[in-house]
């Protein structure tokens, strides 16, 4: 690939998260990959690939959508999502689901494997840019469908990060654009105004460079709803944000904390509750046919 990441990072962070992942009572993920899915064009009957599938947000409703006929192979770099999504396989009955350990960098299956490739916020975190894309394309039959969903990096009427509550974008931005250490990886946040979701066309242009087709590319807005300030901030812990907390002292985790819960609980709406509307990115492109 163009530009591998280190893996050590991610793993941690994701490993890590894996027992509380999209268990924090808001409606984020699961929205996200039933939406991906009902975007991505997948039939009854195909065979697809889940890149970095989590606990199954996509993985599952691709599931339901191919049937029992079909195929769904979902791949993730933490062994607690593929232990948490296996199990969650099995509760369902769904048989036509197969959850295997495996960088989402550096998929090893054969050409012309799978009718679809789909990521539901994973492959942003380690693309940098058509390089790092283009390794998807081969797996695809010809005329096959790439899907991927991401936070989107779009101007914004304010100029700030829309996926940021406005209220605390100056809280949390810093912590999240700072300079990579170590063995951390250099994810997209570090580059927020530059890098390959940054508008509409960027988008278009890097999947079309990667060696997909037909792209099209849409931002809709998704509605986070918290009871709380303190909802939210534990939210951010239970997935890749989590990323930022990890990287504060005890007391100073603590302090941002409260003042970013107090500066979203001063939010609320009359029915008690905070709405915050966050922008996602939809993106999908098909395999050369021939």
């Amino acid at each position: 690939m163009g530009h591998s990441e280190s893996t050590a990072e991610m793993y941690r962070v994701f490993n890590t998260a894996a027992g509380i992942y999209d268990q924090s009572g808001v409606e984020f993920f699961g929205p996200i990959g039933r939406k991906l899915v009902e975007y991505s064009g997948i039939g009854p009957g195909e065979s697809v690939l889940d890149i970095g599938c989590g606990r199954g947000a996509a993985l599952f409703p691709a599931a339901d959508v191919v049937g029992a006929h079909g195929e769904v192979i979902g791949i993730d770099i933490a062994e607690e999502m593929v232990a948490h999504a296996e199990a969650g396989a099995k509760d369902r009955g769904l048989r036509q689901v197969t959850v295997r350990l495996m960088n989402g960098q550096a998929p090893a299956f054969p050409a012309a494997r799978f009718d679809a490739v789909i990521g539901s916020f994973s492959v942003f975190i380690w693309t940098h840019g058509a390089p790092e894309l283009r390794p998807y394309v081969p797996l695809l039959r010809p005329g096959g469908r790439f899907a991927a969903s991401a936070p989107s990096f779009f101007p914004t009427a304010t100029g700030k990060w829309g996926f940021l509550p406005e209220a605390v974008h100056d809280l949390l931005l810093p912590h999240l654009t700072k300079p990579k250490e170590g063995d951390a990886y250099d994810c997209p946040f570090a580059n927020i105004h530059n890098n390959w979701l940054v508008t509409e066309e960027v988008v278009g242009a890097t999947l079309t460079e990667a060696g997909f087709a037909d792209v099209e590319v849409r931002e809709e807005a998704l509605p986070i709803v918290v009871e709380s300030g303190a909802q939210w901030v534990e939210w951010t812990r239970s997935h890749g944000m989590r990323r930022l907390w990890d990287r504060l002292g005890e007391q100073e985790s603590r302090e941002l904390a409260e003042e970013v819960s107090g500066r979203l609980d001063a939010l609320r709406g009359t029915d008690g509750r905070i709405t915050l509307p966050t922008p996602i990115v939809y993106m999908r492109a098909r395999a050369p046919r021939a």
